[in-house]
């Protein structure tokens, strides 16, 4: 086993440990002590392992193994009633501490925290394109970065990313792409079944004079028009309001590096390897 591995990450060594623990709670319990004597001794066993737990010192383990071995033995040769092992742990259980000999309790559990969820957006009075730019900061101005999700506007903050953002966003394209599914149905699917079902009513109705009870006017590829019509009206006003987020946030943005050279800091366009020269602005 390489040297450079802790010992509690050794299995040899998490072995041995865990049987010596066991070995030792199981001989204080059938040792021939009075009661009180056997509940200390169990004490003292429980909290010097649990002390114990991460020392990483080799001689340091040496020594902890050894004197728990050497109690190992006493306790065996009391249970076989040998009276010196049995005066020997009667004198050392009284040197020892007391802290010691307690029995270890548990700190209370800290009463759990009403769970907080990553994904809830926040109030409009904090939301950032209604407190932004910020005209005081207690430290460095942190200019956003006006950024693209699949031609959906965003401002990048810092990272990571917030999970109610992320969210947004990709609750966002869902809804944009389920559109635009729904449209490509409608245009390749439903309207060439639509045009085909007037033109049968139109042979019925010309080589067999079967017509519709009530005539309304209202063929079959109208209402697939109308939906189409529906779609793409969606669609416009959907890029409308990405067009006015995205120039509320180019204005934060400008307002925010405005600001961030006024208090003195380098602002920085583009990547940091290779920053946009000034001409790629114009």
């Amino acid at each position: 086993m390489p040297r450079y591995i802790q010992p509690k990450q050794r299995s040899e060594h998490r072995i041995a440990a865990i049987a010596l623990y066991r070995a030792l709670l199981s001989r204080c319990s059938s040792s021939p002590l009075p009661a009180e004597d056997r509940t200390s001794l169990r004490n003292v066993v429980r909290n010097k392992f649990r002390r114990n737990r991460k020392i990483q010192s080799t001689y340091q383990l040496g020594l902890v193994f050894h004197a728990g071995y050497e109690t190992l033995s006493h306790l065996d040769a009391s249970i076989a009633g040998n009276s010196a092992s049995i005066d020997a742990l009667r004198s050392l259980i009284p040197s020892l501490p007391q802290g010691i000999k307690r029995t270890f309790s548990l700190p209370p559990k800290p009463a759990p925290q009403p769970a907080r969820n990553e994904f809830t957006c926040l109030p409009q009075d904090r939301a950032v394109l209604n407190v932004r730019p910020h005209a005081n900061v207690s430290g460095p101005r942190h200019v956003p970065i006006l950024a693209s999700a699949n031609g959906i506007p965003f401002l990048r903050l810092g990272k990571p990313q917030s999970p109610a953002l992320s969210r947004v966003l990709r609750q966002k394209l869902q809804s944009r792409t389920k559109r635009f599914h729904e449209k490509t149905l409608l245009s390749n699917y439903w309207s060439p079944i639509a045009r085909q079902e007037d033109a049968w009513d139109d042979i019925l109705e010309t080589n067999c004079g079967v017509a519709d009870d009530i005539d309304t006017g209202v063929r079959w590829i109208d209402q697939v028009d109308l939906a189409c019509r529906n779609e793409s009206k969606w669609y416009e006003m959907a890029l409308a309001q990405d067009r006015a987020v995205a120039r509320k946030m180019a204005e934060i943005v400008e307002e925010e590096t405005k600001l961030a050279k006024q208090e003195g800091q380098r602002i920085q366009k583009g990547r940091r390897k290779k920053p946009m020269q000034e001409r790629w602005l114009v």
